[in-house]
């Protein structure tokens, strides 16, 4: 998970520089006077998302996946609605057979709004996002657990007091975007994205997902 989360970061940093050397070609100014007629042509995109996202305590990681609708408005910002799924699992293990269960799942509807600062249908398009979403979601897990003193025979008893919840619940999101342009008419942008939410059982939600683009 290390090497996936250093993989994302290092992305907007790569895309960027090669962004800056793409712009100031002749052959990028070309592309970008193609680009602006375009947008007027295709001032949405639809993307799909698949990745990770750690739960609240940080103790494992979970499956991302969302689809997001992203209309242009104006020329530096984008509006990302998304319907996301988020879920995982890992028991907790205390050894001698005895095992916790815990798991997370939810369905969200996330909203976004982008602020690209260099611009929209740019090779790199590179934004920040912040917004906010409402969900149901389902957690197990435990608030305390472990072993007895032994009894007068010498064997230990386990117990652990559950901590279950389920409802709605809403919250807030930013996130950091970096998408490449994979063709000359840049219809199509493969990049990725790393996120933070939170909502309003306290789970800290820190994750990156790739995401995949089509311009209608």
């Amino acid at each position: 998970m290390k090497q996936f989360y250093s993989l994302l970061m290092a992305l907007p940093i790569a895309l960027t520089l090669s962004a800056a050397r793409a712009q100031g070609s002749p052959q990028a100014e070309t592309l970008g006077t193609n680009a602006a007629a375009s947008a007027v042509r295709r001032p949405a995109m639809v993307r799909l998302g698949v990745g990770e996202s750690v739960n609240g305590s940080g103790d494992y990681s979970m499956l991302k996946t969302f689809i997001e609708y992203a209309p242009q408005v104006g020329r530096h910002c984008r509006l990302g609605s998304r319907l996301a799924y988020i879920g995982g699992s890992q028991p907790s293990d205390f050894g001698y057979g005895f095992v916790v269960p815990r798991s997370y799942r939810a369905l969200n509807l996330e909203q976004e709004v982008y602020w690209l600062p260099f611009g929209l249908n740019k090779t790199v398009e590179f934004s920040l996002g912040a917004g906010a979403f409402v969900g149901y979601s389902k957690q197990k897990g435990f608030s305390q657990g472990g072993f007895n003193t032994a009894d007068l025979n010498g064997n230990q008893s386990f117990s652990y007091v559950p901590a279950n919840e389920k409802g709605f619940n809403v919250g807030y999101i930013g996130s950091l975007n970096v998408d490449f342009a994979l063709n000359a008419a840049r219809t199509w942008r493969l990049g990725g994205r790393l996120a933070l939410q939170n909502d309003t059982r306290a789970n800290i939600l820190p994750g990156g997902q790739f995401q995949l683009s089509r311009a209608l």
